[in-house]
């Protein structure tokens, strides 16, 4: 098994739509076995995608070709023995209005187990306005 987590671009999208790609990532990630946690700032998506390399590998495919988002860069990409959001199809992480309270907030959100690295990236992601 192994957990990815990228960023991309994608300003200026309203709740509706945003609401819109968690429900196609349900129901996509249903079908492949994959699970985790997205986050929008407004202006950039961070997504942690945990399955079987190839179910990520089509996710993957399917993200890069969306057209609601730009510069999908993928920041990690580990190998990992259990996932650490088993229950997560796709769990949308809101973060605080305010940009000094998301880190602090964040950090109650994100699973236990999570790689220290991935979580220290996840958390910088919060400082981003």
């Amino acid at each position: 098994m192994r957990q990815y987590l990228y960023i991309s671009t994608a300003s200026g999208l309203d709740d509706d739509a945003v609401a819109a790609i968690l429900e196609a990532c349900e129901h996509n990630n249903k079908q492949r076995n994959v699970t985790g946690l997205l986050l929008y700032n407004g202006r950039n998506f961070m997504q942690l995608l945990e399955g079987e390399a190839a179910d990520l590998f089509h996710v993957m495919r399917k993200i890069g070709s969306d057209t609601r988002h730009t510069g999908v860069s993928r920041l990690a990409d580990i190998a990992i023995e259990e996932r650490v959001c088993p229950d997560w199809l796709m769990r949308h992480v809101k973060l605080a209005e305010d940009v000094d309270q998301r880190r602090s907030s964040l950090e109650q959100e994100l699973p236990d187990g999570l790689d220290e690295k991935i979580r220290e990236l996840i958390l910088n992601f919060a400082a981003l306005n």
